[in-house]
């Protein structure tokens, strides 16, 4: 299957040969001039994309929901309508005609905004959390949820609940992928199961980040200089080069610096925490020979080296560990001296001031290579049918090391070795048949795993001497080995010209084999998966899982701007085996999740589509919830578990508002309201049923404002603000008040002035405007390590940009 792109090249290549090029099928076709990428616009729910211009009097309002399915969106502004055209489902169709909650923003917008990663990026998506969550994966790790259902641990063999596509690539390794955003074309973001249209099958949704594209048509380029506060410097520049009448190359890249926000005041000069150092390129060659076939080969690569993310020991509990207690009354005064503090130092409140200055002294860094190449290929066979296929690899390669006491003693320090490798085949093949009235895709997908993680810890150093005679100083070496076989179909049936009927199925074959094995080094001893449990039991760690998910949808057009729709969609996330063998209690399998959820939809355009606004209510049943908890045994000793908490049920309601006015006005709103409950709790559970959903705000609100002002001799100057909201938020599954973040605010300016010609832009910025400490992620290691650990976003910074075009 790795060498189907070049096979569809080959056929490509006869068919032209032996056939005149046909012409362009309805049913992909696109508007023939179609206007440059800083032109395209999509929106968050709520979430504005203006490019910093008003829309010409026939460009398009900005959309507020969009479609991605296996091929590009091709967004396009239809000068006769001012309607936004795009072909997420193999055809031209308008954006407010599509039968599906999502939330996509332009990467213009995400610069406006002041979004450099997906982290920021959450903070204005309704419904969606987005944040690095256990602090021992590092700063750049992704942990992803969509309505309340993701993936609350990094390690392996967990899989995220979420799925990360770069290019129609996905993105199997959460470790680094909280890295910059560079030469962003777009982001999607589909909400529920996604399956029966992706190549992977993911139960809580989709992120789809699409790159800006070759041009075959001209040379241009772009370059970007700004910085601010902590000393930040970003520069960013791209250059589309056509090679030749069919060939175009482009060719980009980005640089990140930004000194720590907090320092160590124990450690060497210049060492402190929270800062950003990252490098990325991209280099993208496009083929077009004919109108019937297209090959795309990328490559990129990215280099991380940070500090330890922003933040630490946030709070003292004294008598929560005996392990503690026992490292303070019998180790730590005999070890005060050669750290260089005072004799009746102790391990306590002293230590917990992040995100403050902080005392580590211990491990602190955030450093991964990461690199892919992909080919896509299509390919139209006939007027009616085209073949696509999605050939990548990738690798990622590093570490994270994080001292989470945040103090001089060795008491909760980690370094995590992540070396993944991943291969991915994709074949899709579309068409439309009975006259146009029945359109589908079907395909098959397959993806190998090697995924490799090794933990070096230091937890409760010198506990050995003491009354509780135990090491806990372990090495870990986890090795997962896993092939996903899939295939796939979705078809739109026009039963009749305003009532359309949708049906998806997907098979998933899920194979995993996983070996795991901790090591104690004072006191050797191990545990191993494959191994026996407490119970006696043999726990095999090799799994294979085969499940069929069903999709559906039915809409019905009220009038020609107005839409209303009903969707069913099944979605499953492999299951697995703990991670962290502390003991025999640890070592455990848990079975797969499943997610079935129920939508309802209004999708409305008004006044010459110069106000929009969607809603939907949906709900879904959540079965085998896979959560991470921290529990103590009878000695104190941490058993971090990862089980099947039992069943939840979320219930919500997604709207976005979208008005334009002549005056050069654009204003936007989107809400998300969850209210999700557990229905039933498995045994061994460390909560009660009236606990919370982690990542889960029962409310969520975006909004902004932006206005163009035109000058007299064709320069402009645009002021925009952009606010969001985010209620109560639990960061873990024990609701511990500690770590949770309280409701807050976020608010982001920006003015720029754009010279005539719109070739070059000044612009002023601030983010985080009134300086909110929030938390974007949170740990309860009361009862093993007496603390609380948490890390911050980004605090208030203000900066300049110069930007160039030509």
């Amino acid at each position: 299957m790795a060498l189907s792109c070049c096979a569809i090249a080959l056929i490509a290549g006869n068919a032209q040969a032996q056939t005149a090029t046909p012409a362009p099928p309805a049913q992909t076709a696109t508007p023939a001039a179609q206007p440059p990428a800083s032109e395209l616009q999509s929106t968050t729910a709520g979430t504005p994309t203006a490019q910093g211009q008003p829309p010409a009097e026939n460009t398009a309002p900005p959309p507020t929901e969009t479609q991605r399915t296996t091929v590009e969106t091709a967004a396009t502004a239809r000068p006769d309508s001012g309607d936004i055209v795009v072909t997420a489902r193999r055809r031209s169709e308008s954006i407010q005609k599509v039968p599906i909650s999502i939330i996509a923003v332009t990467g213009a917008t995400l610069r406006n905004q002041g979004v450099q990663d997906l982290k920021q990026f959450s903070s204005f998506a309704p419904g969606v959390s987005i944040n690095n969550g256990r602090a021992d994966g590092g700063g750049t790790t992704a942990q992803i949820f969509i309505r309340g259902v993701g993936q609350n641990d990094f390690l392996i063999p967990n899989e995220p609940g979420v799925g990360l596509y770069v290019d129609d690539v996905y993105v199997a390794s959460s470790s680094g992928a909280l890295n910059s955003l560079g030469d962003v074309q777009s982001i999607e973001v589909l909400r529920g199961p996604q399956g029966t249209l992706y190549g992977k099958n993911t139960i809580g949704g989709a992120i789809r980040i699409t790159t800006v594209k070759p041009d075959l048509d001209k040379f241009s380029g772009s370059a970007s200089i700004a910085g601010g506060s902590y000393n930040r410097i970003d520069i960013s520049a791209g250059v589309n080069i056509p090679l030749a009448s069919t060939i175009a190359l482009r060719v980009s890249g980005i640089s990140r610096h930004t000194d720590d926000l907090q320092k160590r005041y124990l450690g060497k000069d210049g060492d402190g925490q929270g800062d950003i150092n990252q490098d990325a390129g991209r280099a993208v060659l496009l083929w077009k020979p004919s109108s019937d076939f297209d090959l795309t080969i990328s490559g990129d690569y990215t280099r991380i080296r940070q500090h330890q993310a922003y933040g630490g020991n946030i709070g003292y509990v004294p008598g929560g560990s005996p392990l503690v207690d026992a490292l303070n009354n019998e180790y730590y005064p005999k070890i005060n001296a050669s750290l260089g503090l005072a004799a009746d130092s102790r391990f306590d409140s002293r230590w917990a001031t992040a995100p403050d200055a902080v005392g580590a002294t211990g491990p602190n860094s955030d450093h991964y290579d990461i690199w892919g190449v992909s080919a896509i290929a299509n390919l139209r066979l006939t007027s009616d049918i085209s073949l696509k296929s999605i050939t990548a690899f990738r690798r990622v390669k590093g570490f994270a090391g994080r001292d989470g006491d945040s103090s001089p003693y060795p008491l909760l320090e980690t370094v995590s070795y992540d070396n993944n490798k991943q291969f991915s085949q994709e074949l899709q093949l579309s068409g439309s048949s009975f006259g146009d009235r029945f359109k589908w895709t079907t395909g098959l997908y397959y993806m190998h795993q090697d995924l490799e993680n090794r933990i070096v810890a230091n937890l409760w150093t010198g506990l050995v001497t003491t009354s509780i005679p135990i090491d806990f100083d372990a090495r870990s070496l986890s090795q997962l080995s896993g092939n996903t076989y899939a295939a796939f179909g979705q078809g739109t049936f026009d039963i009749t010209p305003r009532l359309h009927l949708t049906g998806g199925l997907r098979y998933n074959r899920e194979e995993r084999n996983f070996h795991n094995d901790w090591y104690f080094l004072v006191q050797p001893r191990s545990y191993t998966c494959p191994g026996i449990d407490v119970t006696g039991s043999f726990i095999k760690c090799e799994s294979t899982d085969n499940v069929v998910t069903p999709a559906a949808s039915l809409s019905y057009d009220l009038t020609s701007d107005k839409l209303v729709y009903a969707s069913y969609s099944d979605g499953f996330k492999v299951g697995g085996w703990t991670p962290r063998l502390f003991s025999q209690q640890s070592l455990r399998r848990y079975l797969p999740e499943r997610l079935k959820a129920y939508e309802l939809g209004l999708k409305t355009s008004w006044f010459a589509r110069r106000l929009t606004f969607n809603v939907d209510v949906f709900q879904s049943d959540y079965t085998n919830l896979q959560l991470t908890t921290i529990q103590a045994d009878s000695t104190g000793a941490p058993q971090p578990t990862v089980q099947n908490a039992g069943a939840a049920r979320i219930r919500g309601v997604e709207s976005d508002l979208a008005i334009r006015l002549d005056s050069g006005t654009r204003l936007q709103g989107g809400l998300s309201y969850l209210d999700g409950e557990y229905r039933r709790l498995d045994p061994g559970v460390s909560f009660p049923l009236s606990a919370k959903l982690p990542e889960t705000p029962k409310l969520s609100l975006s909004g902004s404002i932006d206005q163009t002002f035109e000058l007299t001799r064709g320069d402009k100057i645009i002021a925009r603000l952009d606010a969001s909201y985010r209620s109560k938020t639990y960061k873990e599954a024990n609701n511990v008040e500690a770590v949770a973040q309280r409701p807050y605010a976020l608010l982001n300016g920006r003015v720029s002035y754009t010279l005539p010609n719109d070739n070059v832009t000044f612009a002023a910025y601030v983010t985080n405007l009134t300086d909110k400490r929030y938390l974007v992620s949170g740990i309860d290691v009361a009862s093993t390590f007496s603390l609380y650990e948490a890390y911050y976003g980004r605090p208030r910074e203000f900066g300049g940009e110069i930007s160039i075009r030509f």
